[in-house]
């Protein structure tokens, strides 16, 4: 369980392929999606 933490950090510091940019869109349209998906149930 403590190794993830660093194969993360390896991996951030070796590819930084990904923009904070491109991140930042991913985590807000599965927020987005996420939010609707739970609302749909809620009023289902």
């Amino acid at each position: 369980m403590q190794q993830l933490p660093q194969i993360t950090q390896v991996v951030l510091e070796e590819e930084p392929a990904l923009p904070m940019e491109l991140a930042g869109w991913g985590v807000l349209i599965v927020s987005i999606l996420l939010t609707v998906v739970w609302l749909a149930y809620l009023y289902r």
